[in-house]
């Protein structure tokens, strides 16, 4: 069993689009009008982001882990852009972490196994 794709919530389509495309650098997949849109890794797992519409779909109650094995240029570009930094770049005894907030609050946790 693999992961295909996970959806966050959002209230501003664009703005997702210009944080997780221009600034992160994402694949855009596709997108629909302001309804949806879906971003691509590396590894062909999706992400996509929904207008929230329903009750049940809450923006910013989300968190994503990506890997990354340049973690340090990943801190210091976040740093540069005055990125949302929820949590320093810190290294544990598995490797090294840290996290970022999307423009809805969800968490993006940059992550660098040793």
């Amino acid at each position: 069993m693999e992961l295909h794709s996970a959806v966050f919530y959002t209230r501003d389509i664009d703005s997702v689009e210009k944080f997780y495309h221009h600034t992160l650098g994402l694949e855009i997949e596709y997108r629909q009008q302001d309804a949806f849109i879906s971003f691509i890794f590396s590894n062909n797992v999706r992400l996509g982001i929904k207008m929230a519409v329903e009750e049940r779909e809450i923006p910013g109650a989300q968190t994503i882990f990506v890997k990354v094995d340049d973690i340090d240029r990943w801190y210091e570009k976040a740093e540069q852009l005055k990125l949302r930094i929820r949590k320093k770049l810190v290294v544990e005894s598995w490797g090294t972490n840290f996290s970022i907030l999307d423009p809805d609050g969800n968490k993006v946790q940059f992550v660098s196994a040793k």
